[in-house]
Parts: C-alpha cells; sequence; structure tokens
C-alpha cells in the first residue's frame, strides 16, 4: 500500500470508527511518521473549511459505494493547499489512488477537483472552521470574538512542552526553547523524535502542554505530604507532584496506562514516594477510609481542551459527551472530598474548554457543600523564573482558565481548567 492511500485509510478510520490516530501511528513505516503526521493532523484541523470549498467544486454527490473518494479529496486538498508537494505530483498521486479504488470514471472526477482546488491556495491559507457540533459546544460559554480567535489557533502548529525536575533555565539554553516564568519550555516542533532530544534517557524531563502543567505549580508546600492522585495516568502531575516532594498514591482504572506511568516516573528517577493503585476510582473511594492531606483529582473529561494537538476531538465530541462526563465529574468530586484530611485541599482539573465540565462543576459543589471554601489561585505563585510572561487572563474569578489563544504569540495552549477547594476545619 502506498503512503498516501495509507494515509487515506487512516483518516476514514478516524472520522468513521472514532479512532484517535496516536493507536494509528505504529501502523505507519517509522520513516513515513513524519509524513503522515503532517497530512493526517492538518487534515483534522481543517476538514471543515477543505470540505465547505469541495462542496462548492464539486457539481454532483458523491455516491455512498464510492465515499471513499471523500477521503481521497480530503488528503489530496491538504497536500496541494499545505503542504510542499508540488501540485502536478500531488494530484497524479491521488489520481492513481482513485483509479484503484473506483476506477477510471472517477479518477478523472477526482483529477478535475483537484485542479480547481489548486487555485484556492491564497484564500484557503488563513481560512479555519470548527464543525457545527464543536461550535455548538464552544457557543454555551463563549461570544464569537472568542471563537474566532480559537479558531485562527487551528492554523498554528501546537510545539512541544516539557517540564523539569530541576534547572530548567539552563535546559532552556541547551535545548533552544523558550523558557516560561512557571518553569516550562517550549520546543519548537511536534514531530521531534523525544528520544533523540537531549536530556530524556536521563530522566532529567517529561513532555506536559504548558497548561497542563500550571495547576501544581500553585501549590509549594507538597514535601512529605500525603497525597491521592485520581485518574493519574500518564502521569505528569504525577512528576511534578513527586518532583516537589510529596508521597503520592496515583490511582488509575488502566493497568497499561498505569504501566505508562511507572516506565516514566523510573526514568525521571522520582519511584522512590510512589504507591501505584489499579482500581476503579468510584470503588475505590467507596471502600477506602484513608484521609490525603491533598488530593488531585484530574477527571475524565470530553478533552475538547486539546483540539490543536487531538484535533479528532473536533470531530468526535457533542453536548452530550460533556453532559454524560459532567455526572462522572460530579460523583468523583463528591467522593474524592470525603477522602481530605482536615484544611486539606483537592485540586479538582479538567482538559476540557467547556464550563460544564469547569467552572459550573465547581459552582455547584461549593453551593451544596458549606464544609469547602474556594482557595483563589494566583498569578504570583506562576512567577518563578525571569522568562516568558504567562498571560494574565488564565486566571479568571480564582480559578484557572486557560484558552487555546493565550499566549498566541510563543504558539498558543490548551484549554485548562483548575480549582482549589479547601477543606474546612
Amino acid at each position: 500500500m502506498s503512503l498516501r492511500l495509507q494515509c487515506v485509510q487512516t483518516l476514514k478510520k478516524i472520522l468513521e470508527e472514532k479512532v484517535f490516530f496516536n493507536t494509528l501511528k505504529s501502523d505507519f513505516k517509522v520513516q513515513d511518521t513524519a509524513f503522515a503526521n503532517k497530512l493526517v493532523l492538518t487534515a483534522l484541523r481543517r476538514k471543515t473549511a477543505v470540505d465547505k470549498l469541495l462542496s462548492s467544486i464539486l457539481t454532483k454527490k458523491i455516491p455512498n459505494k464510492d465515499k471513499i473518494l471523500k477521503y481521497v479529496l480530503l488528503a489530496g486538498s491538504i497536500e496541494i493547499l499545505y503542504m510542499d508537494t508540488p501540485d502536478y505530483a500531488a494530484i497524479n498521486e491521488y489520481v492513481e489512488i482513485s483509479k484503484k479504488l473506483t476506477g477510471k470514471f472517477s479518477s478523472s472526477m477526482v483529477n478535475a477537483v483537484l485542479h480547481k482546488v489548486a487555485l484556492h491556495k491564497d484564500d484557503m491559507k488563513d481560512k479555519a472552521l470548527f464543525p457545527k457540533n464543536f461550535f455548538e459546544i464552544l457557543k454555551q460559554d463563549y461570544t464569537k470574538s472568542q471563537i474566532s480567535s480559537m479558531q485562527q489557533m487551528l492554523l498554528i502548529e501546537p510545539s512541544i512542552d516539557i517540564s523539569l525536575k530541576e534547572n530548567p533555565d539552563l535546559w532552556a539554553q541547551k535545548l533552544n526553547g523558550i523558557l516560561f516564568e512557571n518553569g516550562s519550555i517550549r520546543l519548537s516542533s511536534m514531530s521531534s523524535n523525544l528520544t533523540f532530544i537531549d536530556g530524556y534517557n536521563e530522566g532529567s524531563w517529561w513532555v506536559q502542554d504548558l497548561a497542563a502543567s500550571l495547576p501544581i505549580c500553585f501549590f509549594e508546600k507538597l514535601k512529605d505530604k500525603k497525597v491521592l492522585d485520581v485518574c493519574a495516568a500518564p502521569g505528569g502531575k504525577t512528576a511534578q507532584l513527586l518532583s516537589k516532594g510529596a508521597l503520592v498514591t496515583a490511582l488509575d482504572i488502566s493497568a497499561e496506562r498505569l504501566k505508562t506511568l511507572n516506565e516514566n516516573i523510573t526514568r525521571l528517577k522520582l519511584e522512590k514516594n510512589l504507591t501505584t493503585i489499579c482500581a476503579d476510582a468510584e470503588e475505590y473511594l467507596d471502600t477506602s477510609s484513608e484521609l490525603f492531606d491533598f488530593i488531585l483529582l484530574d477527571a475524565p473529561c470530553s478533552a475538547t481542551g486539546t483540539f490543536r494537538k487531538h484535533p479528532e476531538v473536533l470531530h468526535f465530541k457533542t453536548l452530550n459527551d460533556i453532559n454524560k462526563q459532567a455526572q462522572i465529574q460530579k460523583t468523583l468530586l463528591e467522593k474524592s472530598s470525603h477522602h481530605l484530611a482536615p484544611n486539606g485541599q483537592l485540586l479538582y482539573c479538567t482538559c476540557s474548554i467547556s464550563k460544564t465540565e469547569g467552572e459550573k462543576q465547581i459552582s455547584e459543589f461549593l453551593s451544596s457543600h458549606q464544609n469547602f471554601k474556594l482557595t483563589p489561585l494566583s498569578l504570583k505563585s506562576l512567577k518563578q523564573y525571569n522568562a516568558k510572561i504567562i498571560d494574565k487572563n488564565v486566571i479568571d474569578n480564582q480559578v484557572l482558565r486557560t484558552l487555546p489563544y493565550h499566549n498566541k504569540n510563543e504558539g498558543g495552549m490548551d484549554s485548562f481548567f483548575a480549582a482549589c477547594l479547601t477543606h474546612k476545619n
């Protein structure tokens, strides 16, 4: 199978079977991964805008028996509009693919359509649109102007952010990265082979989006504190907790994900104060009587805040998904709260862009739990280094709410929510 045909088949599988690209990457040859990454992820980010263009060009609807051609046209359009392949080469490749898949008649259509697509490079360069279902999620909580700014972030390919055990200022120089004031470093590319980057094999750092790294930065006095990390895998925040000297019990339902967490923590040489438990969080919280000084609940969520790095969510997630996750979060928040020692703190986080899974969740909890109070999160806690300043708007009404266009000039960040609840004595 040719590389481009494999990309076409991969797009079909992702969009029809709701499979994440990460689970399919291993099907590609190592030398083909960079091309596949670029084509597939760009197609997922730009699909809605490109589909609109294709609809204006196509004179007839593609028959259901030949629906694979939708993905041929999508992949071909992406390569012509946003990649460096010469037009004639890309068109010839996808014409040949369509000929193999559906016959000569359809290949003539693909040839004609892709030639017309090539005429729209200038007006498509800065065009970005959210799918209808994703737009419906956003309009519940955000203005048209905010949504427009979020859409524009689809045009910026995200970078890799890393968190350091120590000396981030020195590592920023070593890796030629951007140092943020909280100690995160932004590398220049998403496609780097991590194992080849200096310091990876020595366990000096781990990959963690800037936004996801912020919540733990608000807490300094964690040394020797008993911490429960609920839904802990893959362990970025677990590593932060351990590097601050906490005694961490990491809980996750997935044995495979816990194995990854343990491997990561071992590579970082932080395993000394770690205990892992493979169990359903609700069942564990129901049966255990142990109390903790600090609980991190990185709750299962829609992951809609990660749409730039994982653009599949743009096409998978609906309001119904948001509401289902919110019920699970409500239950876990309630059950976790019973395991806090007096004056203990619970940090609730989600990588969702929906306020139903963030601000509204916390507001409802506080309205029915008089023995808890909201502890304000402060920007001062993030100012640990003389480096790139984090957008002051990430703190909104005493909670953390990052949005994709925060720190836009440095490449933006995931959307993330965090709030700290303190158990009154």
